[in-house]
């Protein structure tokens, strides 16, 4: 057989290697119609969807006081401060200080007893006793010597209990913060408004429109809750009660795995449960995923709701935009795109969702 002829067979073979691939991501997936514009479920064999339409609710009122609107506007003026180190001055309780200080008992150093350009901030910073008070009121620059003692019940390492030790502290700065004023030309600066009047008003505009979100959010869940509540599930798709474990279990895996930690420590040190227990209640959450999928695709198909791909591709580029992301910084952040970030977290869902909210809102009667 010619080179020729084995290069082809072989792209052949990864070609159909990854149609494969693809085919069934697509069916794992589409199941719920999430990759095609077809519903491939007959839903009603698995769930019958409580009533949905001519639901009542409260009637969304919102407002925004004067005093909420400074508030923000005092967040606002606070987000653009900046800081500083200095090499001048003298350390103040509160402040901010960077050090490098050595620890020693009986003349000899001891692990975990020092530190460079170690940042504390004085008053809150959790140090032995008389560490930070002692270094108020010295300049900066400065080399301080502190005699101090171990508590005799000391939780972080029995073996230093009640020992005298002496720490020599460098202060190598201290961290200034300088805030803006509110006024005129902070708002001609960080603003496309030029008038203080004007710009407050956008402020409360702001407030109001996100006070409004938040109450028909509430809203739409309360609703949500009720449809569930209303709905029974004739009986659970398999496949896609293991596929929603396989989800719940990836993603914590993922994140034992980015705390380089073992499986089952992870599990027993920041779950504080066994393997056993996690995959019981994998499958509770599944059962509570799957069902609510089922509800919400039944009534999308009864409504002819769809997201479209525009509309997925708008969705995600808003939430960069308002996450202050480009796809760029995103991308180093959490080290994939965010479209892929999207698809593990299952957002093309939770579009739908919204959709289907939507209309049940339209259908119901506020009250």
């Amino acid at each position: 057989m010619s080179k020729k002829k084995k290069i082809l067979i072989g792209c052949s073979v990864a070609v159909i290697a990854v149609a494969v691939v693809i085919l069934l991501m697509v069916f794992v997936f589409d199941t719920f119609g999430l990759y095609t514009s077809e519903y491939r479920l007959n839903y009603d064999k698995y769930v019958k969807v409580g009533n949905y339409k001519g639901l009542t609710y409260d009637k969304v009122k919102v407002s925004v006081t004067d005093k909420e609107v400074q508030n923000e506007i005092k967040s606002r003026v606070q987000a653009k401060a900046t800081t500083k180190q200095v090499k001048t001055g003298t350390v103040k309780n509160g402040d901010t200080i960077n050090v490098d200080y050595v620890g020693k008992i009986n003349g000899k150093t001891f692990t975990g007893g020092s530190a460079e350009n170690s940042s504390i901030t004085i008053g809150q910073t959790q140090m032995i006793d008389g560490f930070t008070d002692g270094l108020i009121g010295k300049k900066v620059g400065s080399k301080v010597t502190l005699h101090l003692q171990f508590p005799k019940n000391y939780a972080n390492n029995e073996k230093l209990s009640g020992k005298k030790v002496v720490f020599t502290v460098t202060i190598n700065s201290r961290q200034v913060t300088t805030t803006p004023k509110y006024n005129l030309d902070f708002v001609k600066k960080y603003t496309d408004y030029k008038t203080l009047a004007a710009y407050e008003k956008s402020v409360k505009a702001d407030l109001t429109k996100s006070k409004k979100e938040e109450a028909e959010s509430n809203v739409k869940n309360t609703l949500w809750n009720q449809i569930v509540a209303d709905s029974k599930v004739k009986s659970y798709p398999q496949k896609q009660l293991t596929y929603e474990q396989e989800q719940m279990t990836s993603r914590y895996k993922k994140m034992a795995k980015s705390y380089s930690m073992d499986w089952s420590d992870f599990l027993k040190q920041y779950m504080n449960m066994s393997e056993s227990q996690f995959k019981k209640e994998a499958k509770s959450y599944a059962k509570t995923v799957v069902k609510q999928k089922l509800i919400m695709h039944e009534i999308a198909k009864k409504e002819g709701l769809k997201v479209t791909k525009k509309e997925y591709n708008d969705y995600l580029q808003k939430l960069l935009k308002d996450s202050g992301f480009t796809e760029e910084t995103f991308k180093q952040q959490y080290s994939e795109s965010i479209e892929d970030y999207a698809d593990e977290n299952d957002f093309k869902t939770n579009l739908l969702l919204q959709d289907v909210l939507d209309k049940v809102m339209e259908y119901g009667k506020a009250k």
